[in-house]
Formats: C-alpha cells, structure tokens, sequence
C-alpha cells in the first residue's frame, strides 16, 4: 500500500492547526504501516522458522517423554516396589501423564492415566476440576460483580464460563443503559449526546462526499480506452465496498492516494473529521501491531513468540534461534539418556525419592508463581 500525501506547503507555519494533524496523522499512518509490514514478515519468517526446524526436535523430546512414562509404568506393575514407594511412583506417573495429555493431547497415555487416577478417565478428571474451578469463580463473580448465576446455567468448562458471565455482564450494561436513559439528563448530557451524534452524521456525509468524488472520477462507463476502463473499473471496486462497508478511513485513502491532496483550501469542519478518521487509523494500526508482537503468550508473565524469536537492538533472529534449538536439544539428550536408565530399578528408586522430597518442598513453599502465572 502506497504512502499517504501529506499537504504540501512551502512555509509550514502558515498551516493551519488542523492541517499540521491531518500531516501529523499521516506520518504517523506512514510509519506504523510500516512497521506494521516489518513485523508480519518477520512473524512468518519465525513461523516456518518454527515448524522447520523445532517441532521435529520437540516431537522428538515429546516422543521420549512419553516412552519415559510408559517404562515407569511398566516398572510400577512389576510389584517390585513397597507400598509407599509404589504410590509415590504411582503418583509421579498421573502427575507427568496429566501434563502431557492436558498440554499436548497425547491420547497414548490416557490409559496409564486412568490406572492411576483410580479408575477415573482424564476426561472426567478434567470435567471435576472444571466444575470445582467453577464453583470458586461464581462466588468471586457473584460478590464482585453481582453476576447472578442460573441453577441450570451450563459453566462446567472455562470457555462456557465465560460466554456465560460475558453475556450476563452485557445483559447487565444494557439493563443500567436503558435505566440510565429514562432518567432525566442534565443540558451538559444532552449538550454532549447531540454533538456526538452531529459527529457521527457529519462523517457519514464527509465519506458519502469522498464516495461521490471517487465515483465522479473513476467511473468506467464513460471511458473509451480499454485498458483504462479495466482500470477504473477494479479501482470502482475497491471505492463501493469501502462505501458499502462504511469504512471511511479507506475511502480517504483511496482518495488521497488516486486524487492527492487539495485540502491546502478545505474548510476547517472537512478536516475536522478527516484528523479524525486518520486518528482512529492510528489507533487501529497501534493494536494490530501489539497484537502481533504479543501472540503466544501462555500469561502476562510469559515471553511472546515475537520476543522469543524475531530480531532486537541486541540479537539477530538467527541468534535466537541458535539458542533455542540448542536448549531443547539439550533437553532431548537427557530425555534420551533418561529413557534407558528408566530400565534400572535402582534408578526409578531415586526418582521415586526425588519426586517426594520435591513434593514436601512444594507443601512448605506454597504455590510456585509460575504454576501461577503459566511461565
């Protein structure tokens, strides 16, 4: 997409207020978009970056996690184990298939799973975990909020619940708005409510204005030249589904980019809602932008594929993900040493020891932040 025009003028000074934001707007717009398409390229770049050359070595990690789980199992049934050991093992064995079954979906270890859930599948562990998490939060949504909940109201997972608790919390807005509306409104209220609504018609006239001058401009009907009217007729196009869609700041683009500028001369109310147009660009263009650049976030804590992987002021992408194939590489070798020692029963003996004394230690400290905040 091309740059947007600027006015032009040889002394700057003599623009007006409203002309030094409309170029103030469009710098911005220029630059945004830019940044815009710098950022997109290089989220591709990581993308095919990532499926090239990490998921193999993950799957691979993955693929020795899971043999590791199905050996301790196989260890746990010998019945070579006291019973303190055994249910200790039994214990990190549910622990790490839940893990692995929750995160990735690896179907292969829900039978262990149930082996040493007592018989419960992970489907219904995780429908009583849902239901008790959400029990917890209508209370917390009942007291802060006063979100009322149906007895028949189906939140018995994270997703329901919050289409449920969205929809009410909207249903309650609208119920305060139409509350809100009866009362009687003070002249500022009503003062304010008008000059929005004069806003919001004066746009729809500026872009009703935009579309007429596009369409008095490049209509094709009337031209000879075949080329031309091909042309004009592609460039109708894009003008009637900006219009159709009441999307005002294209057609301003359309118009600045096909005609230029000739505002030097326009009324201060047309420039008015032009800033205004481009400012709402501005804003769009800024959250499209962190949009990208905060994608695969587990938390609010958690790193983003873009700071993970794409290029800063101090390492190249290249740099990054050096590291990170060599860390998971890392991984993946001690995954593959640790699968054949899972043969050795004196081995599992000390994972069994190991994943207690962890485990107290966890009961001492309390809730780890990072099972907290998903780091």
């Amino acid at each position: 997409m091309p740059n947007l025009v600027q006015i032009k003028s040889a002394d700057v000074s003599a623009l007006s207020k409203l002309q030094k934001q409309f170029n103030s707007s469009i710098r911005k717009i220029n630059v945004l978009k830019k940044e815009l398409e710098v950022v997109q390229t290089e989220m591709d770049n990581v993308q095919v970056r990532i499926a090239k050359d990490i998921i193999p070595i993950e799957r691979k990690l993955i693929s020795c996690q899971v043999e590791e789980i199905k050996l301790l199992d196989v260890q746990h049934a010998s019945g070579m184990f006291k019973k303190r050991d055994a249910q200790t093992l039994s214990e990190l064995i549910w622990a790490r298939s839940f893990e692995l079954i929750e995160q990735l979906d690896v179907q292969d270890l829900k039978p262990i799973f149930e082996r040493h859930n007592g018989g419960v599948s992970f489907e219904d562990e995780n429908r009583k975990a849902d239901e008790a998490i959400s029990e917890s939060m209508k209370e917390v949504f009942v007291k802060m909020y006063g979100v009322e909940f149906e007895d028949d109201a189906d939140v018995g997972s994270a997703e329901k619940f919050q289409e449920y608790v969205a929809q009410k919390m909207a249903d309650q807005e609208a119920n305060d708005d139409a509350r809100r509306a009866k009362r009687k409104k003070s002249p500022k209220q009503l003062e304010k409510e008008q000059r929005l609504q004069n806003e919001e018609k004066q746009l729809s006239k500026t872009g009703r204005q935009i579309y007429l001058e596009l369409v008095k401009e490049f209509h094709p009907d009337r031209e000879q030249d075949e080329d031309e009217k091909a042309r004009k007729t592609n460039l109708m196009q894009q003008i009637t589904d900006a219009y159709e869609k009441d999307d005002l700041f294209e057609l301003l683009r359309l118009r600045l980019a096909l005609m230029g500028t000739d505002f030097e001369h326009a009324n201060g109310d047309q420039l008015k809602y032009y800033v205004k147009l481009l400012k709402q660009q501005v804003s769009e263009l800024q959250e499209a932008i962190h949009g990208l650049k905060n994608a695969g976030k587990a938390s609010f804590f958690s790193q983003s594929i873009y700071a993970r992987f794409c290029s800063d002021f101090r390492t190249s992408m290249e740099q990054k993900f050096k590291k990170e194939i060599g860390q998971i590489k890392k991984y993946l070798k001690q995954a593959e040493q640790d699968v054949l020692k899972v043969h050795d029963f004196e081995y599992v003996k000390m994972l069994v020891e190991q994943y207690r004394k962890e485990q107290k230690q966890k009961a001492k400290q309390g809730p780890d932040l990072s099972d907290l905040f998903g780091i």
